[in-house]
């Protein structure tokens, strides 16, 4: 996709206003800026604001200082009144960065990057899990999850992988994206880029809108934290400045939201909030003065719990979410491939024999099920334990892996 540069002023699509603020909000935190350093802020054409800056200063409000070499490039400075009316502005509305993207060109702009139909190939879906010892089953079933774009419900016993797998997720889709520093609602701006969630890449073209991040399509997880105000539209009264709601900085990625009926909110609140969305692939937001807007609801939407979904979701939303994948205990062929890829990552030796008494006698007197997190957990417990004795390159034996057992497990 290329995004060219704007041109002129009504390319960029925002309103003179609007930029009159920005350059004076610039000028108000540097003191003085040469045009070419207050256009690469702005991350617009000189020629686009040239012009601003000239009729800034003939509404007295914008002055000229030149440092007297000729060397230098002349600076511009608020003047007193400048200097108040940018005061006046910050205490509104406290954003200083490039100028944002309209509301109609963020919208179009998620819809042509949307995955659309795109399908995942089963190559494709493999390569992006090396990292993980997965079922074949496990592949069949969420190849067609991810392909259909509808929400997805990840269930099961607490250490079976499930953040571990939603993690990567976004692997799958190896491509870059462009993602907006801000968009205006108006003449309201909200900041977009997130670096917590957009990672950037090294696509960017000189010829390209600067107003654009060439970035990964985003992952974003939440859990237990999770407030019902992060999906919605927040003003800051401390830096005076808007955020976007979470499901915003997801578009055109994945939206995780995990430990899903431990957050202070019934999960019912949720799945409320998000019925619209999900089947209109449109989310309705507002700003705190009342202005209402909508933007695309283009991500994959999953949810994952340790909880029987029958206990925080009812019958018809559970229909609404299209694809509920459980993941359980592993068979012995699995868990140990998982064992010996550990081993390797902590550095440990150990023999058949050791393997035969986790699975023979740790597990099965305790009950405990062939999950992941139990090699992982248990093997690294145990290299601390021997590190801590001076047994570090020491083969381990059952006494150590007792040790850990019991330290690991509360019964």
């Amino acid at each position: 996709m290329f995004l060219p540069k704007p041109k002129t002023l009504a390319d960029t699509g925002l309103s003179k206003e609007l930029l009159f603020r920005l350059v004076l909000r610039h000028l108000q935190e540097e003191a003085s800026l040469a045009l070419p350093a207050l256009a690469q802020r702005l991350c617009l054409r000189g020629s686009i604001v040239e012009p601003l800056l000239q009729e800034l200063k003939t509404l007295q409000l914008v002055e000229v200082r030149a440092s007297g070499r000729m060397d230098e490039p002349v600076r511009y400075a608020l003047t007193q009144k400048g200097q108040y009316e940018a005061q006046v502005l910050n205490e509104r509305d406290g954003y200083i960065g490039p100028a944002p993207i309209p509301l109609a060109a963020y919208n179009k702009l998620v819809l042509a990057q949307s995955l659309g139909e795109r399908s995942i190939r089963r190559e494709q879906l493999e390569q992006a899990l090396t990292d993980m010892v997965i079922s074949p089953e496990l592949i069949n079933a969420l190849g067609p999850a991810l392909n259909s774009r509808r929400p997805l419900l990840i269930y099961g016993h607490a250490g079976t992988g499930k953040s571990f797998l939603c993690h990567r997720f976004n692997k799958v889709f190896d491509e870059h994206i462009y993602v907006p520093h801000a968009i205006a609602v108006q003449n309201t701006i909200i900041p977009l880029f997130d670096p917590l969630y957009h990672w950037r890449t090294e696509q960017q073209d000189d010829e390209q809108d600067a107003r654009y991040i060439s970035c990964k399509r985003p992952l974003v997880m939440v859990g237990g934290e999770l407030k019902l105000n992060m999906l919605e539209v927040h003003f800051d009264r401390q830096s005076r400045q808007y955020s976007a709601p979470l499901q915003m900085k997801a578009n055109n990625g994945v939206f995780l939201i995990d430990d899903l009926g431990r957050q202070s909110f019934s999960a019912d609140e949720l799945f409320n909030r998000w019925i619209v969305p999900m089947e209109e692939r449109r989310d309705f937001l507002s700003l705190p003065n009342g202005l209402h807007f909508d933007i695309p609801f283009e991500q994959i939407l999953v949810f994952s719990t340790n909880l029987d979904p029958e206990t925080i979701a009812d019958e018809a939303f559970l229909r609404r979410l299209g694809y509920k994948l459980q993941l359980s205990a592993m068979p012995e062929h699995l868990y140990r491939d998982i064992w010996n890829r550990n081993l390797e990552s902590y550095q440990l030796s150990a023999n058949e024999s050791d393997f035969r008494f986790m699975v023979d006698k740790l597990h099965k007197e305790s009950g405990k099920p062939l999950i992941a997190c139990y090699p992982r957990d248990i093997l690294g417990i145990a290299r601390d334990i021997m590190h801590f004795n001076g047994q570090a390159g020491m083969p381990l034996n059952q006494d150590i892996l007792t040790r850990a057992w019991h330290m690991y497990c509360v019964h």
